[in-house]
């Protein structure tokens, strides 16, 4: 990685313009999900400012007893397929998700001890998509 300003702002640059022209540069991307009825997710926010192909989330959870029964969230896209996998820890409040940019996406909370479902969750995530 370079180091001096003028590199760093060039290797920026490259970046964005690689993203723009490859037709996956997101602003100001957005997620939405109701959260009111969710016994285990509490609140989804955006993390940055700009997306490529994915758009990084910060979900946080509910201190409720199913909420402390879940190892493992799962990101499922539209079509059914598996986007990410995460790994929970015993007491842990926030976690980083990854959620495909313009899309639907479910994203379910679950304990692999038991192999049970705690929570499912609706999304979409949006923003501005620059071609």
């Amino acid at each position: 990685m370079s180091k001096t300003p003028v590199g760093r702002a060039l290797l920026a640059a490259t970046v964005v313009c690689s993203l723009t022209l490859g037709g996956c540069l997101t602003l100001d991307p957005t997620v939405s999900a109701d959260t009111d009825d969710s016994a285990v997710f509490e609140d989804l926010s955006v993390t940055e400012s700009w997306s490529g192909s994915s758009v990084r989330v910060n979900a946080t959870l509910r201190s409720t007893p199913e909420a402390t029964n879940v190892t493992t969230i799962t990101v499922i896209r539209a079509n059914g397929r598996p986007y990410e996998t995460k790994s929970v820890e015993s007491g842990q409040s926030t976690v980083i998700l990854t959620l495909p940019s313009n899309a639907d996406a479910t994203v379910v909370a679950s304990n692999s001890v038991n192999a049970t479902t705690v929570d499912t969750l609706n999304v979409t995530t949006g923003g501005n998509r620059l071609l």
